[in-house]
């Protein structure tokens, strides 16, 4: 196998400001649909997204790398033997934090017992480009279809968001203020005032709890 470049617009900043964007709209809109908290979750470096009809992925955003792995369980790949073999030809760098990250996300247990990762379709980039061993129909069919919308522009995006939450003006509002903040002050903590807590709009201790949580995943607190 020889490695593609995808394409050399897209790199690991562009990837990780949308994995951000889809983050916070996730947070706020999780307090309305606690049953969705799932779908989005941070672990340090460690983006993982999932949906309810066997996809599930997830990206290791790691100093000049992000390497993402991702299973599609409709479209099972019997040409690549082994999950680290979608990584062939990728830097030593790649593949050890593939090894040693990534893929610990993606574990399934066989019919032996046999405890494995299991994905369908790999990428690997830098703050270039971004590549993998497949073509882009293919990623799409084997999971990467899960980061349609982290790959948008910012505007396009916060619409897609919008319409998929239905989110109201105010949300939208606070959505683009937390995402700019983030951004800005990737390593930073920020903290969420009670005003701006208000405008996510719900009194559930179900839902409000959700998103307390999911928004402390990406270094964002509430005041108290």
């Amino acid at each position: 196998m020889k490695p593609i470049i995808l394409n050399s617009q897209l790199n690991k900043n562009n990837l990780w400001s949308g994995c951000i964007l889809a983050s916070v709209a996730h947070a706020i809109m999780v307090a309305h649909y606690p049953e969705l908290s799932y779908e989005h979750s941070w672990d340090g470096d460690n983006y993982s997204v999932v949906d309810d009809s066997g996809g599930r992925g997830t990206i290791t955003f790691k100093n000049n790398y992000f390497v993402g792995a991702f299973r599609n369980e409709n479209f099972p790949r019997i040409d690549i033997p082994t999950a680290i073999d979608f990584f062939t030809g990728a830097p030593k760098d790649i593949i050890e934090l593939a090894k040693n990250e990534t893929l610990e996300y993606l574990l399934e247990e066989d019919e032996d017992g046999t405890i494995s990762p299991f994905i369908t379709t790999g990428i690997w980039g830098d703050n270039d480009t971004i590549t993998s061993n497949d073509n882009i129909v293919r990623i799409v069919q084997c999971g990467g279809y899960l980061l349609e919308k982290q790959f948008m522009d910012k505007d396009a995006a916060i619409g897609a968001w919008r319409d998929y939450y239905e989110m109201t003006s105010e949300q939208v509002e606070l959505l683009k203020s937390i995402y700019e903040r983030k951004i800005n002050n990737s390593h930073g903590i920020i903290t969420l005032t009670k005003n701006e807590i208000k405008l996510i709009g719900t009194e559930s201790s179900e839902g409000l709890s959700e998103s307390m949580v999911s928004f402390e995943e990406i270094g964002v607190n509430w005041d108290k």
